[in-house]
């Protein structure tokens, strides 16, 4: 698992099957570039991950047209999109929101730099947690690829404050909220219309686990917890409707959601750091052609519990 800031999102328009692959790239920390360029060498415009999920294809004369749309509530992307297509649902439906002469190419959709461009991918300029395998795009081509990067993504996770703002602190800063954290979290598995199911790993089914940090308040004296669960729902665009999740086996949340007036202790304790968190961990269905989608809302408050007189 990776953190860092979210600098930009990116819209990758394929040539040869006509997919949209979106690449989030991140601004590391010193540290963790440095145990990241023990596996390889990272791309000077940063380490990215690299994601398509898929509703439906249909062959065509020169190529296959892909149907996509599962991660626009994951990345937080909105529509529209500049030049899109104002009849789409989502910002990634429609391949046509791309032009012809753009195939193969990225096509900038956000930058922290750039407020304006944040209402496509508001995710842009947050602190994101990525968990999936860091490999290198095509060890052959030493030029161009031979670099590190998250693909394919197993996981995405990151968190507002009670205002709804992105949250860029980190969980042990100052600037962490002290009563309210609200965490999505999206698990995802590999679909079989990829071209990247010769791993062995990719095959199988996944298993992914969270700690999600607490308000910073949690552990004061006399403060009491609560956890409440949301699922936004997925867009579908063959059907026009929404969804909850696809491809999963189980959930479970520790302690579990709705749970109230939790103690600090009641959270299981995160192996890495020794710090009390809430536990989530999701496992995936085998992959089949389409893949799977787990997505989320986790909302933790913390608060002194007020006695009855």
């Amino acid at each position: 698992m990776v953190s860092g800031i979210a600098s930009r999102v990116k819209l990758f328009m394929g040539r040869s099957d006509w997919e949209l692959d979106w690449h989030v790239y991140l601004d590391l920390e010193e540290d963790v570039k440095t145990m990241l360029r023990r596996a390889g060498p990272l791309p000077s415009s940063g380490l990215y991950c690299e994601l398509m999920g898929i509703d439906r294809w249909e062959d065509e004369i020169f190529g296959r047209q892909w149907w996509s749309s599962d991660f626009d509530g994951a990345f937080s992307l909105r529509w529209p999109l500049p030049n899109g297509r104002s009849g789409a649902e989502t910002a990634s439906e429609h391949w046509s929101l791309v032009a012809d002469d753009d195939q193969g190419t990225n096509i900038m959709v956000a930058d922290r730099s750039d407020p304006s461009s944040r209402t496509n991918a508001a995710i842009a300029g947050a602190r994101v947690y990525l968990q999936g395998p860091l490999v290198n795009d095509n060890p052959t081509d030493t030029e161009d690829h031979n670099l590190l990067e998250i693909h394919p993504l197993d996981s995405i996770a990151y968190a507002k404050d009670a205002t709804g703002q992105f949250l860029t602190a980190k969980p042990t800063d100052q600037t962490w909220p002290i009563s309210t954290v609200q965490w999505r979290v999206a698990v995802m598995t590999n679909a079989g219309f990829h071209r990247i199911n010769s791993c062995d790993f990719l095959r199988k089914a996944r298993t992914t686990t969270w700690y999600l940090d607490l308000p910073s308040g949690a552990s004061l004296p006399d403060m009491f917890t609560s956890v409440t669960a949301r699922s936004p729902g997925l867009w579908h665009s063959p059907s026009n409707t929404r969804y909850t999740s696809r491809g999963v086996t189980s959930v479970a949340v520790q302690p579990p959601a709705e749970d109230a007036n939790l103690s600090h202790t009641a959270f299981p304790v995160d192996p890495v750091d020794g710090r009390h968190k809430l536990r989530v961990t999701v496992t995936m269905d085998e992959p089949d052609d389409w893949g799977g989608i787990f997505l989320r809302d986790f909302t933790i408050h913390s608060r002194p519990l007020i006695a009855d007189h």
